[in-house]
């Protein structure tokens, strides 16, 4: 009836949602903080545990990752570049800190003070492994604390399992600091509490899930380090490429198995022999004596007597009723895969042995040069989020750390670009523009190149006539 209102000149009445009633008696709990939760799972996550856990089971990314040959290749060849070269110290400022280097060189060549049989090599590959396989990487720090003060020395290194470590947080990604713990024997205390050693009770906000009766190792904020590469984004656990490719591996996973059934069986039922002029009986028997001569010797030939009506009419055929890899389009899918993988962490076909479509030495230079920089990010990504901070822990300020490049100079390459460069000088010095080279072979040019005319060029006074 608003029509009938607006002749009457009364303003028409809104009926209110339910909605709109609910927030109106619920004003005060409604207005709280605006940030938004870190997962949209996380109520879900609540319902079974109390702390937030990685939005997808991380076994089942470890499983993917160690049983597909060719994501556990690609994986591979990552960790080994990126540390292929070793890594290099640089002072920062004109001079470092001896005792400084000296810590830390001992330090990166022995991660785990003596405790395992690990390298530094072997320590950046796991890293970098960790990192490729779940977007997480954590790292533990043991000191060597100092009684009666605060001082503490970094001692050990031990990268940590991505699939037990979790944040102790709220809904939010901030850091409870609700539970506390003693640094020596890791055992509960409460807030304020002295441990062993005299040491204060810290607060827990990492922890190793042991996933027994709720049995927890805790961890300090400067106990752990954690960083992700895939996951610019991530409040608080990364997410693996592997969570988009998982499907197409399942698949992959299934025509192996597919294929290695009938490999392992040796003699699969790819179809039926027709044979014309024989019975159900005589064919039972025929197929029983096949199968008895078989068993006994896997070369046996059978000798079959065909007999028709006809001319002709009398000829066996073999009626095939299972498809080969072919027909099934299997493997052109499974290069499909691969591709996708390559394509997800950065890594060309040519690394991988694969040279098909590589036309010349001109295109396998190019995958190697789109190669290194995906190595190259690998490198920035342990230099920035686990070098860099593990320098602050330690308190070292006049020394960094960062590995060395892995690009090979190509001296023919090289004498060819200067020879050209050495062209282009000679043609601008003939023009009047002076250019040179620096110390390290790149071309540099004035700032305001003035051009001067050589005097054969200049025109003479008075030849141009008004």
């Amino acid at each position: 009836m608003a029509w009938y209102d607006r002749i009457l000149g009364r303003k028409p009445v809104r009926k209110r949602s339910a909605l709109e009633d609910l927030i109106e008696r619920n004003t005060a709990s409604v207005l709280k903080d605006a940030r938004t939760p870190a997962y949209g799972t996380a109520g879900s996550n609540r319902a079974f545990k109390a702390d937030i856990l990685p939005p997808v089971d991380q076994n089942y990314l470890e499983q993917l990752a160690d049983r597909y040959s060719h994501l556990r290749t690609v994986i591979t060849r990552i960790a080994s570049q990126s540390v292929a070269k070793g890594w290099e110290y640089h002072a920062v400022g004109d001079t470092g800190d001896k005792e400084e280097r000296k810590m830390l060189e001992l330090l990166l060549r022995n991660p785990s003070g003596g405790n395992a049989d690990i390298t530094a090599s072997e320590f950046f590959k796991a890293m970098i492994r960790q990192v490729e396989v779940f977007d997480d990487c954590w790292v533990s720090i043991v000191y060597d604390r100092i009684q009666g003060s605060e001082d503490k020395i970094v001692k050990e290194l031990w990268v940590e399992d991505a699939k037990q470590m979790r944040f102790h947080v709220d809904d939010y990604g901030k850091f409870k600091n609700d539970e506390y713990f003693d640094i020596i024997t890791r055992e509960p205390l409460a807030k304020g509490e002295l441990g062993e050693g005299g040491f204060e009770a810290e607060p827990m906000a990492y922890f190793y899930d042991m996933g027994q009766d709720e049995d927890k190792i805790p961890f300090a904020r400067d106990e752990i380090i954690h960083f992700n590469k895939y996951s610019a984004n991530a409040r608080l656990y990364g997410q693996s490429p592997i969570i988009g490719l998982s499907k197409k591996i399942e698949t992959a996973l299934a025509i192996e198995n597919f294929q290695n059934k009938i490999y392992k069986l040796e003699r699969p039922p790819k179809g039926f022999l027709d044979i014309p002029g024989h019975d159900e009986e005589s064919l039972n028997r025929l197929g029983e004596y096949i199968a008895e001569e078989t068993r006994r010797n896997p070369n046996f030939v059978p000798i079959i007597s065909s007999r028709g009506e006809g001319t002709g009419s009398g000829q066996a055929k073999f009626v095939p009723v299972m498809p080969n890899m072919d027909e099934l389009m299997a493997l052109p899918y499974m290069e499909r895969i691969n591709n996708d993988i390559n394509a997800s962490y950065g890594v060309m076909p040519i690394v991988t042995g694969s040279t098909a479509g590589v036309g010349g030495l001109n295109a396998e230079g190019e995958q190697i040069s789109l190669f290194d920089r995906t190595v190259l990010e690998t490198q920035q990504c342990l230099e920035m989020g686990f070098l860099k901070p593990l320098m602050k822990l330690m308190g070292i300020k006049t020394w960094k750390v960062m590995f060395a490049d892995i690009n090979v100079k190509n001296e023919q390459q090289a004498l060819a670009n200067m020879l050209q460069k050495a062209n282009i000088i000679t043609v601008l010095n003939k023009v009047g523009i002076e250019a040179t080279l620096d110390k390290d072979g790149n071309l540099v040019l004035p700032d305001k190149p003035q051009v001067s005319m050589p005097d054969e060029a200049k025109p003479e006074v008075g030849a141009l006539k008004p």
